[in-house]
């Protein structure tokens, strides 16, 4: 069956890789992202989510609009703005938040009712999701609560099946202009195929951990419809 796949945050990295293959699959894809990632087979729709919350929700009602009867929603978006809590403003605080939390929340929201086939929804969280970090804490608790809206949203038997990946650091333009050392990290392509691969057969909710040194996946929790260990 082929669908329309709704890409945030596909604009490089993981997202772009996993529009790349949908399209390759037949698959009517829409990306959105602040850059055009030039996909010639894709829809693009800029979307920036920024600190202004009140903005929010009219842009992702003029987003669902113009790509309706979404039957997958893959969250790839993210930001990072690294400090103690004390170091970090109100923008960067709100703007982690929009990003990593509201915006997949709404977009559930709104989607839910429009689809013609039960939601499918993949949120690509971090390895933060489950790893505190002293200069990550508003990060963390965002990446946290997007796996527990994962895992808490599938307890409606109104949506279809929910996959979380949290993935370790990914080799992607995230870092460019920061110090991190990016040799070690995960190839996007390869954390998306584990994606696709993990996405496949039949389950309710799935949460796995794409780890490094050496790199594997681990799947932490599969249920079926009935919630039951699978």
């Amino acid at each position: 069956m082929k669908k329309n796949i709704l890409i945030v945050g596909g604009s490089s990295g993981v997202g772009k890789k996993l529009a790349e293959h949908y399209i390759n699959e037949g698959h009517t894809v829409c990306i959105t992202g602040r850059n055009n990632p030039g996909l010639a087979s894709a829809r693009f729709h800029a979307f920036g989510v920024l600190d202004q919350a009140s903005k929010l929700g009219c842009d992702i009602d003029r987003l669902v609009e113009e790509f309706p009867a979404v039957n997958t929603l893959v969250y790839a978006a993210g930001y990072l703005q690294r400090g103690h809590i004390d170091d970090l403003d109100d923008s960067a605080l709100q703007t982690m938040v929009n990003i990593g939390l509201l915006a997949p929340m709404m977009l559930v929201q709104r989607l839910k009712g429009k689809a013609n086939t039960p939601l499918k929804t993949m949120l690509i969280t971090s390895s933060s999701q489950y790893t505190p970090r002293a200069l990550e804490p508003a990060y963390c608790a965002v990446k946290s609560g997007l796996g527990m809206f994962g895992a808490s949203l599938v307890r409606d038997r109104g949506v279809g099946k929910v996959l979380v990946v949290a993935p370790s650091d990914i080799n992607t333009p995230f870092w460019a202009g920061t110090d991190e050392d990016t040799s070690t990290m995960l190839d996007p392509g390869w954390v998306a195929d584990q994606i696709v691969d993990l996405s496949s057969g039949v389950f309710k909710y799935k949460y796995a951990k794409l780890l490094r040194h050496p790199s594997r996946v681990e799947v932490i929790e599969c249920l079926d419809n009935d919630f039951q260990r699978i």
